[in-house]
């Protein structure tokens, strides 16, 4: 039997083309406020209450005096010490000791103080972690109108950290922050608007609130900005705007931009299309560890494109990128050990990144290892795990895997035979231009198997795959010429596709044209003969395609975009 060809191309890019909008991280701070400015303008108020000459500002004179004023119980006093403890500013950092004093401040009802200490209940830090005590000190500052407390409530109800979870409530608490100015409710805010939840708005509130965000400086909000006008969500498309947004968001480091700027280059939107400048931005992303930056480097080095080829440091980026969950990556990598390129080939390690990028969802990574369980090339031969890991990655509408499901209906590995279930997931992959997909549909509606029998019907399927250049099916719709099956007949059309098929060495076009030839000698036994063979021929070529894989590559994939 001859096996689906192996797979000759890496995964594909596309999916990871262009990452989706950005989460806000979990903010390492209990507040947007600048306490340093704070701290600066404290120190000035408590000097002169003690009646003393402001002296040039110093972190360790101001943590004197500001401990001075927290002993005598002054809950800003209290509050500030507390942060310095956290900052280790003017201070050693010793989060239990920001926690004594910020329950202090919390003590006297102060709002920032509760909010404080909430935060570092949440964290851990300086105190076991208790998820609901610390919602219920966000709640008593966010009681009292304090943003940052109303933010972290609104985290609480969205993620149910110390209460059920509730995105109504979520969005209530945000709003109120938002309308106050808080720019990380802002975008929490257009993020719920943006994942359609708890009532929050519409793909054009979602732009609002972080065109608001981000005018205030908020990277990932500047991100986000770009990526609605990249896709055209909430506002036209609009690959220059698009790009100005994610300059500004690159423009503090954040990796993500610095990709899709990268992208922007590769692909010339928005831009001329520079792939060396492309290059730039991937590294400056991947540099910073960003895995999807450490793939799109990987790809240019893969593929020549802005740097020299190099299949050693596209392996090293692969696996950078790989390591850190990357599927595509892992995908990648994988096929990279499976070939040989940048790496020794190693089958065994080859499967191993396959099925950690098959078990976190790749298409590519599913099909590919459907396709080596079905032809036992470097696993065991074992048609459960080719359906299995086909099944999941054709109901990602993979094309290749659709048409094993087919092929393995037809034939009954793994499964019953099937051919209506055969033709179903042909017509699957083939209206995806499949062609291997493509020219077996195109059989079973020659020979009536799970279909209602229509020549016509089989002649456009195998026209659409010899449009592709698919030897098979430039020979099979050579005999409906031939035959005038589905079609006029006509012989010498029927000849200019034989010639295709055999330039690409397809045996049954070579044989038939011999008997073509042999056909038209004045010798009638010959003639007779001829007939007889060319006959053969064509059966034979349809239990072949019909029971075998082709011996085309069945899994020829889509570079990366």
């Amino acid at each position: 039997m001859n096996p689906v060809a192996a797979s000759n191309q890496v995964s594909s890019e596309t999916d990871a083309r262009r990452p989706q909008a950005l989460e806000l991280a979990q903010p390492t701070s209990a507040t947007t406020s600048e306490l340093d400015q704070i701290v600066q303008a404290y120190f000035v108020k408590i000097s002169h209450l003690y009646g003393e000459e402001a002296t040039p500002y110093s972190k360790e004179v101001a943590a004197r005096c500001i401990r001075s004023a927290a002993e005598q119980h002054l809950v800003r006093a209290q509050l500030i010490l507390g942060w310095m403890y956290v900052q280790g500013h003017g201070v050693a950092q010793n989060d239990r000791e920001a926690v004594r004093w910020f329950d202090q401040a919390a003590d006297q009802n102060f709002a920032a103080g509760q909010n404080w200490l909430g935060f570092m209940y949440l964290q851990g830090r300086g105190i076991t972690q208790d998820n609901d005590r610390a919602f219920q000190l966000f709640e008593k500052a966010a009681e009292q109108g304090h943003t940052d407390a109303q933010f972290n409530l609104a985290r609480c109800y969205r993620r149910g950290v110390g209460v059920f979870q509730d995105d109504a409530r979520s969005v209530h608490f945000l709003r109120l922050a938002a309308e106050q100015g808080h720019h990380w409710a802002q975008f929490d805010l257009g993020w719920m608007c943006f994942k359609g939840r708890g009532g929050a708005g519409t793909d054009s509130d979602a732009v609002d609130w972080y065109r608001r965000s981000a005018a205030k400086g908020l990277a990932a909000a500047q991100f986000n900005l770009g990526y609605m006008y990249d896709v055209g969500r909430g506002v036209d498309q609009d690959p220059l705007e698009a790009l100005a947004w994610y300059r500004k968001a690159a423009e503090q480091n954040l990796a993500e931009a610095q990709r899709s700027i990268g992208l922007s280059y590769r692909d010339g939107q928005g831009v001329p299309r520079d792939d060396s400048i492309a290059v730039e931005w991937f590294r400056k992303s991947a540099q910073q560890g960003h895995w999807l930056g450490q793939g799109s480097l990987a790809a240019m080095y893969l593929h020549g494109r802005g740097v020299p080829q190099d299949d050693r440091k596209a392996a090293t980026w692969f696996r950078a990128a790989a390591q850190q969950g990357g599927t595509w990556a892992q995908a990648n990598l994988g096929w990279m050990y499976l070939t040989g390129r940048g790496v020794p080939k190693d089958d065994a390690i080859a499967i191993r990144w396959l099925r950690q990028a098959a078990v976190h969802g790749s298409p590519w990574a599913q099909a590919e290892l459907g396709r080596l369980y079905y032809n036992g090339q470097s696993v065991p031969q074992d048609d459960a795990e080719a359906l299995r890991w086909s099944r999941q990655a054709a109901e990602q509408d993979k094309p290749l895997a659709q048409y094993m499901l087919g092929l393995m209906h037809f034939n009954g590995r793994g499964v019953k035979a099937d051919n209506r279930q055969a033709a179903k997931w042909y017509r699957k992959a083939a209206e995806q231009d499949f062609p291997d997909a493509q020219n077996n549909l195109g059989m079973l509606y020659q020979k009536g198997l799970g279909v209602t029998q229509n020549h016509a019907t089989a002649v456009h399927w195998y026209r659409k795959a010899a449009e592709q250049q698919f030897p098979v099916s430039q020979a099979n719709l050579g005999f409906m010429y031939l035959h005038g099956n589905g079609i006029k007949a006509d012989e010498e059309q029927a000849v200019a596709l034989f010639q295709r098929a055999a330039e690409a060495g397809e045996q049954e076009a070579i044989t038939v044209l011999a008997q073509l030839d042999r056909m038209r000698s004045p010798n009638r036994s010959h003639r007779f003969l001829s007939i007889i063979i060319m006959v053969a021929a064509s059966l034979g070529l349809l239990l072949m395609i019909l029971r075998n894989a082709p011996r085309q590559n069945a899994s020829t994939l889509s570079s990366v975009s």
